[in-house]
């Protein structure tokens, strides 16, 4: 499927075709963000600091296992953009035995899971078992819905996409009151995260239900796309635990009140990763459709992270500008202490979001080399909140630090070729300008 084909319908589009879809996907995640933003609020006011804490740590840790299941997004959504050899059939027999495989295996990891949780219990009496239990629930049927997810952006259906992400969300504040309303406090949270992405799978299986003529793969073929699942679930677990494990660390090292605030504040700053979570969800087939045709993938790297970063600096200066009075109307005076981190926070989310892109970009080529160094800067995060976890200024620190981190050493490991970032960027205006000058000039582009 070429990145420069017509738009849907066999009509051409006035849009240029690296951005083609990105209205739809903005929308749901606006949606989606809303829902999830929505949310939160109400959990803080219902739940207050202490039970908002716990309830933001658990499911801070269900995104750090959404993030590398959704390498089967990723995976599905290049399989699809760019099938093997160009046999659609083929690409249709792989999906299917993709669900397959993710029915056997989902069970087996809950029960191990399940058993771990048994196992910690034993050895610290007070922890939240029931919950933790329940956090096992929710993130059971998170394989299936990034299969059906990938299936839907690879054949840039983003209008279905659109649905079924927006759905993740937009359902969560509205089970939560009626979940709330009959008293079950930090499960009214859990189980209104699991209605929304019971309705996100069931809306993305109905979307994806009718499948064409399949091929069987055979055990090479197969493996060709399992294979770089490793490499790809080790970065995005990275990913995960890159953008939520400041969260987790709050509720362990802070007070269960300040874990609470710094949680509230989390949320509001990582709003910011909207943006380069939509460039990377339009992006990604396009990416993995330039990079089968040997075409240059750098100017759309340099573009989009120069946007991540100018949309988030915007708005991390928006956010410090109206820190207390946001977290007053939002959450509530118990919250308005974290006030004083809240732009900080936005920024040092932005420098993460702009990794978001970097990751998702590289995911999109096929490319394991800083796929493999995001784990490396995950693991360098943990270490540096081993050590420094003493306050939220301190945590917000360690995530800047490792933001600015991830980004040098991408472009040191890819200095001097097109995927550079900086140089990428250069091209992309230089790129830009040339199409304006051809405009004025009565040459458009067609």
């Amino acid at each position: 499927m070429s990145a420069d084909g017509p738009a849907a319908g066999g009509r051409p589009s006035r849009r240029p075709a690296a951005l083609r879809g990105g209205g739809l996907v903005l929308g749901a995640l606006i949606v989606w963000n809303a829902g999830n933003y929505a949310f939160f609020l109400i959990a803080g006011r219902i739940l207050g600091p202490s039970d908002y804490g716990l309830v933001a740590a658990l499911l801070a840790a269900t995104l750090v296992i959404a993030v590398p299941a959704q390498s089967l997004q990723f995976a599905t959504a290049r399989l699809v953009a760019a099938p093997p050899g160009g046999d659609a059939a083929l690409a249709e027999g792989v999906y299917a035995r993709a669900w397959r495989t993710c029915a056997a295996v989902t069970p087996l990891l809950a029960v191990v899971a399940c058993a771990a949780i048994g196992v910690a219990w034993l050895l610290e009496p007070d922890l939240p078992v029931g919950p933790l239990l329940f956090t096992v629930a929710l993130v059971a049927p998170l394989g299936f819905f990034f299969l059906v997810l990938g299936r839907l952006q690879g054949q840039e259906r983003f209008g279905g996409f659109a649905l079924g992400f927006a759905l993740w969300g937009a359902p969560r504040p509205v089970a939560l009151l009626i979940l709330a309303a009959v008293g079950l406090g930090v499960y009214a949270a859990l189980g209104a995260t699991g209605v929304a992405l019971l309705s996100a799978l069931g809306a993305g299986w109905w979307l994806t239900r009718e499948r064409g003529p399949a091929t069987a793969p055979g055990t090479a073929q197969w493996r060709a796309f399992a294979r770089p699942l490793i490499p790809v679930t080790v970065g995005l677990t990275g990913l995960g635990v890159l953008t939520n494990l400041d969260v987790i660390a709050a509720k362990i090292a802070l007070g269960a009140d300040e874990a609470g605030r710094f949680a509230a504040a989390a949320t509001l700053a990582k709003a910011v990763f909207l943006v380069p979570q939509a460039v990377s969800f339009v992006l990604l087939p396009r990416v993995a459709a330039r990079s089968a045709a040997d075409q240059d993938t750098g100017m759309i790297l340099g573009l989009a992270v120069g946007l991540s970063l100018a949309a988030g600096g915007i708005a991390s200066l928006l956010i410090w500008a109206i820190a207390e009075p946001l977290l007053r109307i939002t959450y509530g005076g118990e919250f308005a202490g974290s006030a004083g981190i809240l732009g900080a926070f936005a920024a040092a989310s932005t420098l993460l979001g702009a990794l978001i892109v970097v990751i998702n970009h590289h995911v999109g080529r096929g490319a394991d080399r800083f796929v493999w160094a995001t784990a490396g800067v995950a693991v360098l995060q943990a270490l540096l909140l081993l050590a420094f976890h003493g306050s939220p200024e301190t945590i917000i620190a360690v995530d800047a630090a490792v933001g600015v981190a991830g980004l040098l050493v991408h472009e040191a490991l890819y200095r001097g070729t097109p995927e550079a970032i900086g140089p990428g960027l250069v091209r992309a205006v230089r790129h830009g300008r040339g199409l304006l000058r051809a405009r004025e000039g009565g040459a458009g582009a067609p």
